[in-house]
């Protein structure tokens, strides 16, 4: 494992160990895989060495002064290299995080010190049926009764669902519309897997994860006392989004160990196959190949490591942690491929690792949360983060050149209206400009106050009497809300005579021009 220059001396040591453990145990573990038997042993002796105690402080027993986020995402990538068992460690990690930053001092106390030995295991028990990336949306229901919580329901896809004592599981508490739109009706509770009514539905067989439990669940009136809440009743969706960012990172990480595998095993199989003469590894397509695995695997731990050093910082980075999902999600899948044709048919059968993690990774694309749904989170925090780069540039006809240039960059307000009284001759005159520079693009209203420094009301009024005379075209989000402007064919003609419209390039011989 390449050690990054910003992990601690505790870290450093803890990668030592950790490649020491993942060597000892390959065997054992692809034992286990062949066999179809859950990695138990493996998970019992992380919990012996203190790892599933990474975020959990050493006051309930964990190791977070010298592991932290970046500790665990160690241990993904380690362990991810030789067993699914790294899948249980992320819905055990993910339950702690959850009690350790909203569970009440009795569950911190209860629960935190047997999770970081590993004496407890847990699962994370989200999704249903019919609800998948729309949490929001689930079913299954908790309703008070004496005291207590009722929950009824089904949950599907539960990661090691079985092999965990105890699930947390989220439940509708409440039907109140304003309460679902302030997204107030979700609670969290701890469940028991030897709670009356809470069984094991069915166990799937997946397209990977060979021996690793992912099941259906089906609560009915299970019975779930109050101190079994985590945070408060209502909490449920700000405990959940808080987490799942822990629960991306830890994902991510996932994808390091397959990535470095594959590496190990296109490199081990090119330097020793020989086809026309030489090894593979000389045929210019196949390093193309390496070169490709070597760039991606490389990109993904960058990406991962960062987001796990800004948790540490204590800061919760989204959008960081959305970028490493995605593109280990994404890229993994393109590198296990590119792996899987340096070494040719040996790399489709089983008695290599290779096609497993390519078959693993295609879940690790889809949970937990797509690659589509960071995709969408991206735009949206992407444009918080980067506000300097995203600046709209402003462009002007360049006096001489009769060139567009960018002149600055829109985004200041002014400091006072003008005291001209603008007109829809200034605003017509604006959006042709604007036609000369951006051809093809509307204007952007606050573009256009910027410009003419003119009140909102004053544009809307000037905007749709434009509107009414066929001058401009106008979009709108709402009925209301005018957001974009731009100059319709017949105020184009209007604002200007077709001179002021044409450029040619100088070498451009002009009796070809008509």
């Amino acid at each position: 494992m390449v050690r990054f220059p910003w992990w601690t001396e505790a870290q450093k040591e803890l990668a030592d160990e950790l490649e020491k453990f993942a060597d000892e145990k390959t065997s054992e573990a692809q034992e286990l895989v062949w066999r179809r038997k859950y990695p138990y042993q493996i998970i019992n002796e992380m919990g012996q060495r203190g790892w599933l105690g990474a975020i959990i402080p050493e006051e309930y027993g964990g190791n977070l002064s010298k592991m932290g986020y970046t500790g665990s995402c160690m241990v993904m990538e380690q362990i991810s290299r030789i067993s699914l068992v790294n899948m249980q460690y992320i819905v055990t990690m993910c339950n702690a995080y959850m009690i350790l930053k909203f569970g009440s001092k009795a569950l911190k106390k209860e629960f935190l010190p047997k999770m970081a030995m590993g004496e407890i295991l847990a699962a994370l028990t989200v999704t249903e049926p019919y609800a998948g990336n729309d949490s929001a949306g689930i079913e299954t229901t908790a309703r008070q009764e004496d005291g207590a919580y009722i929950l009824n329901g089904k949950k599907r896809f539960i990661t090691a669902a079985g092999a965990s004592d105890i699930y947390v599981i989220l439940a509708r508490t409440s039907e109140d519309p304003e309460a679902i739109k302030k997204h107030n009706h979700l609670t969290m509770f701890i469940v028991e897997k030897d709670t009356p009514g809470f069984t094991i539905e069915r166990i799937n067989e997946l397209t990977g994860f060979d021996n690793m439990y992912n099941a259906y669940l089906d609560l009915h009136e299970v019975k779930v006392t109050t101190d079994r809440v985590i945070g408060n009743i209502g909490d449920g969706w700000e405990i959940l989004m808080s987490m799942v960012n822990y629960e991306r990172l830890l994902a991510s990480a996932s994808a390091l160990g397959p990535m470095g595998e594959s590496l190990r095993y296109a490199n081990f199989h090119l330097q020793r196959r020989v086809q026309f003469g030489q090894p593979t590894f000389d045929l210019p397509t196949n390093q193309f190949k390496v070169a490709d695995i070597i760039i991606r695997y490389h990109t993904a731990r960058l990406l991962t490591y960062y987001a796990a050093y800004l948790f540490d910082l204590g800061q919760l980075p989204i959008m960081e942690v959305s970028i490493a999902k995605c593109f280990n999600a994404d890229e993994g899948l393109k590198l296990y491929t590119d792996a899987i044709q340096c070494m040719g048919g040996d790399g489709v059968t089983k008695f290599y690792p290779v096609e497993s993690f390519l078959r693993d990774g295609k879940i690790v694309q889809l949970a937990p949360s797509t690659s589509d749904i960071m995709r969408l989170i991206l735009p949206r925090f992407g444009a918080r983060v980067f506000t300097s780069e995203l600046r709209p540039p402003r462009r002007q006809m360049h006096k001489e050149l009769n060139v567009p240039v960018t002149v600055g960059y829109y985004g200041k307000k002014p400091a006072s209206l003008s005291n001209k009284e603008v007109t829809k001759a200034d605003l017509l005159n604006l959006l042709a400009e604007n036609y000369k520079v951006n051809p093809g693009l509307y204007m952007h209203r606050e573009d256009i106050k910027e410009e003419l420094i003119i009140e909102d009301n004053k544009l809307n009024e000037l905007l749709k009497s434009l509107e009414n005379e066929g001058l401009v075209k106008l979009f709108r989000r709402g009925k209301e809300n005018i957001v974009l402007a731009r100059a319709t064919l017949d105020g184009l003609r209007t604002a200007k005579p077709l001179g002021e419209y044409k450029w040619f390039p100088a070498w451009v011989d002009q009796k070809d021009i008509f």
